[in-house]
């Protein structure tokens, strides 16, 4: 008996409650901005997760190609949140501030006054 099936269902067991958890932050967290962060993070984790726990489900001859899609949802998600966040944050929905402010609002001004 190998304890790769047990690895493969703990990974995906794993990646599935993340993303679960990325789901409830959408839907309970106060703003756009927060939720956004939530699903991108929480969403690629578990989309990791997934493919690391259908890897080790296989004989592993889909290294490559999990690899691959993992390479993909590494690079790609972030930059979407962080494209999308501008753009909203453009059009005009500021988020809700703490104590260290709005830091895009302040180079906004700095590049409609030329500074």
């Amino acid at each position: 008996m190998t304890i790769l099936p047990w690895v493969a269902a703990t990974l995906i067991l794993l990646g599935g409650i993340f993303s679960l958890l990325g789901a409830v932050g959408v839907l309970r967290l106060p703003d756009a901005y927060t939720r956004m962060h939530s699903a991108s993070k929480a969403g690629a984790l578990g989309a990791i997760l997934v493919l690391l726990g259908a890897l080790a489900a296989t004989d592993g001859a889909r290294w490559f190609a999990v690899l691959l899609a993992v390479l993909v949802v590494l690079m790609t998600a972030p930059m979407a949140a962080h494209a999308i966040s501008r753009a909203g944050h453009r059009a005009g929905f500021k988020p809700e501030v703490g104590p260290l402010g709005d830091a895009l609002e302040h180079e906004e001004y700095d590049q409609r006054h030329g500074l």
